[in-house]
């Protein structure tokens, strides 16, 4: 099947991360947010971003050659034996000790997860014509997300100072 203009545009917006380290992890309810490239103050005061950012509801995961490092389903497992699932943003479930092993950093103010490696730098980008990416990384990881719904926001791509682009029931629409 033909690819169709909106997935080759998507493809090509993603394609600005290209040479840009995953910068920031952090949750913003029930949804994960990747920022990527240099750490700034937000805009409005409050918090840091990075210059570009995913904004995830639905499913995604890290891998490696070997194994699913962590993903969506990890946020409901318990951090490790003997301890349940809780409210703290740094140790609270599983996902949140995976992530913190990936990137090392935790910045309290913010209660973000920081890149302190020199990995996770996006070397390519790939789409499917069902919204989904796959961000291939330095240190031999891949974040890859993969809609699983025919109606609702999935994910969306933010330039922190521009478009968002919002893939919602496996269609990719462009904000300015």
């Amino acid at each position: 099947m033909p690819e169709n203009n909106n997935h080759i545009r998507l493809k090509r917006s993603l394609q600005v991360l290209v040479g840009l380290p995953l910068s920031i992890a952090r949750d913003a309810a029930s949804m994960k947010v990747f920022h990527f490239g240099e750490v700034k103050p937000h805009p409005s005061g409050a918090g840091t971003v990075g210059a570009y950012a995913l904004h995830i509801q639905c499913p995604w995961r890290f891998v490696d050659e070997k194994r699913v490092v962590t993903g969506t389903s990890d946020r409901f497992a318990d951090p490790a034996d003997e301890t349940e699932v809780d409210d703290d943003p740094r140790t609270g479930n599983l996902q949140l000790i995976k992530i913190e092993s990936l990137l090392k950093g935790y910045d309290a103010e913010t209660r973000s997860f920081v890149n302190a490696t020199e990995q996770l730098v996006v070397i390519s980008v790939s789409t499917d014509r069902f919204g989904g990416a796959d961000l291939l990384l330095t240190g031999g990881y891949r974040l890859q997300i993969f809609p699983d719904g025919s109606f609702y926001e999935a994910w969306r791509f933010i330039e922190t100072q521009g478009r968002h682009i919002v893939i919602e029931g496996a269609q990719v629409t462009f904000r300015e």
